[in-house]
């Protein structure tokens, strides 16, 4: 890159992600961040223009705007969100109506976004240097078929095909940014936080084994400095997002220390999620299945770890995440 000012342009800048791109980079000398999102009057917008953010508006749906918020950028960090679609009511009133689950749906919709959002993001080559794609891996694909619900790794890894096969050259200045599971999941209920039980100790109930090892990420914190990293190194990166690899019983250990408890790792079978949660506990159960019989990365070679790259990387490990955390709900 040359020594003038460089734009780095995020998709969802006031999302998990993107706040911590846009926080991580509004720091480095020589660089303006801009953030795209679909309503630049909302307040959580004009917090990110008070901090010196060039916030424009920009809809995934619409290429056109996309295409326009993107104009002269050097770097672009997109991701899509399965999430936020799932969530949404139409979705459901859209999966009634066409007698499907709302989480293939979702899928569809998140798959139509990222082949829009690469489209865009291909109208910016004469100035692009990188671009950093937010995917998941491949979990049929990995699995030879034999999951095919965990539809929120499936949807992301669709843009990956999708700008393989379509924009070459685009493909040439891409890297892919994986993120492991979100250290800040415990927030969300019936996720992963310790139950206190009758005898004073604690458990940690999933449908997956204790003893895989999967990637942590502080996401809030660390992907913007993950990004940062991918931007100073060549492209083609399949870089895997963590602060630590480990499994339940080393969390649950790490968690009991922390907070002078004791905690135990409980296995639940995957009929438990699909009984009581109907499609969305199918979509939990063939993650966790992969997870444990295929690696959350699927196995795929050319994934790479904070660790391997030629530049240091600034991550947060899994008991610096557990220390600095409020955990009075819970105890």
């Amino acid at each position: 890159m040359s020594n003038t000012t460089k734009t780095i342009a995020i998709v969802g800048v006031t999302g998990n992600q993107g706040s911590s791109v846009a926080s991580v980079f509004l720091q480095q000398p020589g660089w303006t961040v801009r953030g795209i999102t679909r309503g630049p009057s909302k307040t959580s917008s004009k917090a990110w223009s008070d901090k010196g953010v060039e916030v424009v508006a920009g809809d995934l749906n619409d290429v056109a705007s996309m295409t326009a918020a993107l104009k002269g950028v050097t770097v672009v960090f997109g991701n899509t969100d399965f999430w936020g679609h799932f969530m949404d009511p139409a979705t459901h009133a859209r999966a009634a109506q066409e007698g499907r689950s709302a989480n293939e749906v979702a899928y569809d919709l998140e798959v139509e976004q990222g082949k829009k959002m690469v489209d865009a993001v291909a109208t910016t080559i004469d100035t692009l240097d990188r671009f950093v794609l937010s995917t998941l891996s491949n979990t049929k694909g990995w699995s030879k078929g034999k999951l095919t619900f965990n539809l929120h790794f499936d949807a992301k890894w669709q843009a990956v095909e999708y700008l393989k096969a379509t924009y070459p050259a685009l493909w040439k200045k891409t890297s892919l940014l994986q993120l492991g599971f979100f250290g800040s999941n415990w927030k969300i209920p019936n996720a992963h936080a310790p139950q206190k039980q009758e005898d004073g100790t604690y458990k940690v109930s999933l449908a997956m084994s204790g003893d895989s090892k999967f990637p942590m990420v502080d996401v809030n914190v660390d992907t913007g400095y993950l990004t940062k990293a991918l931007v100073e190194v060549a492209p083609g990166k399949n870089l895997m997002g963590a602060g630590s690899v480990l499994n339940w019983k080393e969390w649950c250990a790490i968690w009991a220390k922390q907070n002078g408890v004791t905690c135990t790792y409980e296995r639940k079978e995957r009929k438990v999620l699909e009984d009581s949660m109907g499609p969305l506990g199918r979509e939990f159960a063939d993650m966790f299945q992969y997870v444990d019989e295929f690696g959350y990365d699927g196995g795929d070679p050319s994934v790479i770890y904070p660790w391997d790259l030629e530049v240091d990387v600034k991550v947060t490990t899994v008991e610096e995440y557990i220390k600095g955390q409020d955990w009075s709900s819970i105890l």
